[in-house]
């Protein structure tokens, strides 16, 4: 069975001579169509204002989408509560590498996940403390203020 969580996510790149993008989460979502709402909603506040249709997308996640989890699974989504394996590590010192790699509809499955994904080369390189675990409240829009942009 395959689940799709829908993940709304605006993208910034403050010039092209930095090889790095920037990335606002605006939330994870259980219809496409609240997705594409918060997608709407968000390019009117100040700073999303200023990005290009581009600038804007959807990613498909599947919950549940780890054979190391087993194989009797309940997709079942308790009151919009998932569960987003993370991981945060730094490129050099102005760049920081995150997102997310699962996601859960129980800890538990969350949790032996993250077993599994400290097994991985780049976890072995970075250290697994550059994983973690966070409770997602599916179809709750985030960056519902904007922001502004500073430069030294």
């Amino acid at each position: 069975m395959r689940v799709p969580i829908y993940e709304a996510v605006a993208h910034y790149k403050r010039n092209e001579t930095l090889p790095y993008t920037e990335y606002f989460g605006l939330g994870f979502f259980s219809k496409l169509s609240l997705a594409e709402k918060a997608l709407v909603d968000s390019k009117i506040l100040s700073g999303f204002s200023e990005l290009n249709d581009d600038s804007f997308s959807i990613t498909t996640h599947y919950l549940n989408d780890c054979a190391h989890i087993g194989e009797d699974i309940n997709y079942e989504i308790v009151n919009n509560k998932i569960y987003g394996v993370w991981y945060d590590y730094d490129i050099d010192d102005y760049y920081t590498c995150l997102g997310y790699i699962g996601l859960f509809s129980t800890l538990k499955y969350a949790e032996k996940a993250i077993e599994w994904y400290k097994t991985w080369d780049i976890f072995k390189v970075h250290g697994i403390e550059c994983l973690g675990i966070n409770t997602i409240t599916l179809n709750l829009r985030g960056w519902t203020e904007g922001f502004i942009t500073i430069y030294d």
